[in-house]
């Protein structure tokens, strides 16, 4: 038996470049990116190869509504206090539907570049066989982009469930760990740092909060779980791990060594994966002819733009920091980071920046910075920048060469979310009357809330009825997080950072798994 143990400080510490978060991105009809869904995932091996789940690699395969991806962008966490940095590509080389399991490998850098002889950090892989009840798990992973850390939390494995179609064994590891959402691909250790789990969404069918939407319980109770049923936004409270070793033999065929298993010729690429922008310039142009961009690597000398992404900040040497495409009113700097070749230095070259179809910047000056590279554009404002629709539009001798869009603020198709849920006692399963359910309003830490506990910095609040259910009365606007805090006589308070993570394409009515408190 694992000893009752947290893997040390130290470990954590070491740990933290070796867990990613994976990035699907889009490319827009402009020729920008932009993310359409985001999960976690651990390097197993230090070429770059990575451990997730499928419906995070691709969520096609698993018949779950989605666009395909034009891109699996791989973000690394420099620092534990900042936000993951867009930094490579990965290919699906393996993928497991049964499972929800998938193997990714890095093949190149954001700019296109292929990369080898690739030396990253790893997390050693363990033996989910050998831990059993009440040992300690540290689990990590990404909450989901738009400003979010690499986050941790920490339970006991509370118990293993099997499942008919898997190989008769622990076909799940269930753990009391409270894990926000984002989480699902990412890395569960034990107390001696190995990969033992894959924190999976809607793993053990109770206890998981909310994220991501999609069907999961046959709500209609027609004998099948399919688009009829109702969405359950999950990923909060996700108590199901898929053991490692049923990961090892997709690790095997990948090509990573693994005991037990012999190293078959590394798999071919199963499917590939693109970003988000800033100011608006649908207004007259003059002279410049529309051309799309392309992502593909340039073959030719002349002028190329690939890859323009928009965010909310960048690394010192240009990288985006949370790729979106909706930035938060009040922001008073948004980024455009583009990769370019084939420029010559003193070529005239012009930016035009413009808010709902109306020119607000433009500038024309000589290319100083070579003929390939990373470069990054800033439109800013010292009182905020205004919501409204930003197009981007950039030119190299009266050509257009890139354009791309990102809103600032709320589109104004959007609607917001109508959140639904029950909170039970952990122990008997069964619904707590009366309990006082508070979403916080966004930026607002819970910590603070608990601390001053003022009316102003809740959205809406709403008590459960007999049963525990409730349905908040005001509805959560989209592409946001918001904190939960949830208060019931007789048991301890709760207060989750972000725990209702409602992004732009979810549902206008989701409804959470059943929210466990510990009686006092």
């Amino acid at each position: 038996m694992a000893e009752h143990r947290h893997a040390d400080h130290n470990k954590i510490k070491d740990m933290l470049p070796a867990v990613v978060q994976i990035v699907a991105l889009k490319e827009g009809f402009l020729g920008n990116l932009s993310s359409i869904w985001t999960g976690s995932g651990t390097i197993v091996d230090p070429r770059g190869i990575i451990l997730t789940n499928c419906h995070v690699a691709n969520p096609r395969a698993m018949g779950m509504p989605s666009p395909p991806a034009d891109k699996l962008a791989i973000a690394i966490t420099e620092r534990s206090d900042e936000a993951p940095v867009l930094t490579y590509i990965a290919e699906i080389v393996v993928q497991e539907p049964r499972l929800d399991l998938a193997i990714l490998q890095i093949s190149a850098r954001m700019d296109g570049k292929s990369v080898s002889r690739l030396k990253l950090p790893t997390i050693p892989l363990g033996d989910s066989d050998e831990i059993e009840l009440g040992d300690i798990l540290s689990i990590l992973g990404y909450p989901g982009i738009g400003g979010e850390t690499v986050t941790f939390t920490s339970g006991s494995v509370s118990g293993f469930s099997h499942q008919k179609d898997v190989t008769p064994g622990r076909a799940w590891i269930k753990t009391d760990a409270t894990i926000a959402g984002g989480n699902s691909g990412g890395t569960a250790v034990d107390g001696n740092g190995h990969l033992i789990g894959v924190p999976t969404q809607a793993a053990a069918g109770t206890g998981v909060s909310p994220v991501d939407a999609r069907p999961v319980v046959d709500t209609n109770r027609d004998g099948r779980v399919d688009q009829r049923d109702t969405p359950m936004a999950i990923g909060g409270f996700i108590n199901g791990l898929r053991p490692v070793n049923l990961a090892k033999p997709l690790l095997a065929k990948a090509g990573v060594k693994v005991s037990g298993y012999k190293s078959a010729p590394r798999a071919k690429v199963a499917s590939s994966a693109s970003s988000s922008s800033s100011s608006g310039a649908s207004g007259k142009l003059g002279k410049l002819k529309s051309k799309r961009s392309s992502t593909k690597k340039a073959t030719v000398k002349k002028p190329t733009i690939t890859n323009l992404v928009f965010s909310a900040g960048v690394t010192k040497d240009g990288r985006p920091i949370n790729a979106t495409s909706i930035i938060k009113t009040g922001r008073k700097q948004i980024f455009a980071s583009f990769e370019f070749a084939g420029m010559r230095n003193r070529t005239k070259w012009r930016q035009v920046w413009a808010i709902d179809g109306k020119k607000v910047y433009e500038d024309e000056t000589a290319w100083e910075d070579g003929p390939r590279g990373r470069k990054t554009l800033a439109l800013g404002s010292s009182k905020g920048l205004p919501d409204g629709e930003y197009h981007l539009v950039i030119a190299v001798r009266n050509e257009i060469v890139a354009e791309g869009q990102v809103t600032v603020g709320r589109r104004s198709e959007d609607a917001d979310t109508e959140v639904s849920g029950q909170v039970i006692d952990k122990e008997s399963r069964r619904g707590i009357r009366d309990a006082l359910v508070i979403a916080l309003k966004a930026g607002v830490r819970t910590s603070d809330f608990v601390e001053q506990q003022k009316k102003e910095m809740a959205l809406t609040s709403t008590r459960t009825d007999r049963n525990g259910r409730f349905t908040f009365p005001k509805q959560l606007p989209k592409g946001d997080a918001y904190g939960l805090v949830v208060v019931a006589r007789g048991y301890r308070d709760m207060a989750i950072e972000n725990a209702l993570r409602i992004s732009p394409n979810a549902p206008e009515k989701a409804q959470i798994y059943p929210v466990p408190m510990i009686q006092d």
